[in-house]
């Protein structure tokens, strides 16, 4: 089942999902962390192009899954979920796709006002189309460097909430993200 339904995800919205999160942590992260940290030459610059690169992609991918979002129905939560804790995941969500389009728009910014290249797979530099601003470069720095934070917040946060999900509540939440074939527990009743 490639589209959505009320009851569980289809591959599409689970495929977009694990692979922008993929990304993150297995890529951004580290490229991110790594970057700093070693000796100027080949291998840093390896290290910031696929940070960038990967930053794009993630950018992208996240467009996608909110226009995919959107022309799809969003699985219901669990109908006996207290009243906060669906705002928590409401605002979770939000904060979540924010975050992550922001990461990307600042290190842009940042990246190519500050005159530094802007790969796109080696295509073209998308650092080209933007004036060099020092002093804007400067604020997209800070902000950049500062979402980090946010972001890691808030994605703990996710996963404590699917953790939740899955190991107390048992109420198929979290399944329904892994297969699109996921079935919810019996007797689960439905939002609606």
């Amino acid at each position: 089942m490639n589209r959505n339904t009320a009851e569980r995800w289809g591959r599409v919205s689970i495929a977009l999902h694990w692979t922008i999160a993929a990304l993150i942590l297995l890529v951004q992260i580290p490229a991110g962390l790594t970057m700093n940290r070693v000796e100027p030459g080949l291998l840093q610059n390896i290290l910031y192009d696929t940070h960038k690169m990967t930053g794009l992609t993630v950018f992208a991918l996240v467009v996608v899954r909110l226009a995919w979002r959107w022309a799809n129905p969003v699985p219901e939560l669990p109908a006996d979920l207290p009243p906060w804790q669906a705002a928590m995941a409401r605002i979770t969500h939000g904060l979540l796709y924010l975050l992550i389009l922001a990461m990307p728009v600042s290190g842009f910014l940042y990246t190519a006002m500050g005159g530094f290249p802007v790969p796109l797979f080696y295509l073209t530099n998308l650092a080209d189309f933007v004036p060099v601003n020092k002093p804007v470069a400067a604020v997209a720095k800070a902000v950049h460097l500062n979402l980090i934070w946010a972001l890691l917040a808030v994605v703990l946060l996710h996963v404590a909430g699917a953790l939740y999900h899955h190991l107390v509540r048992r109420d198929g939440v979290l399944r329904r993200m892994l297969s699109s074939k996921a079935r919810p527990p019996a007797g689960e009743a439905r939002q609606g």
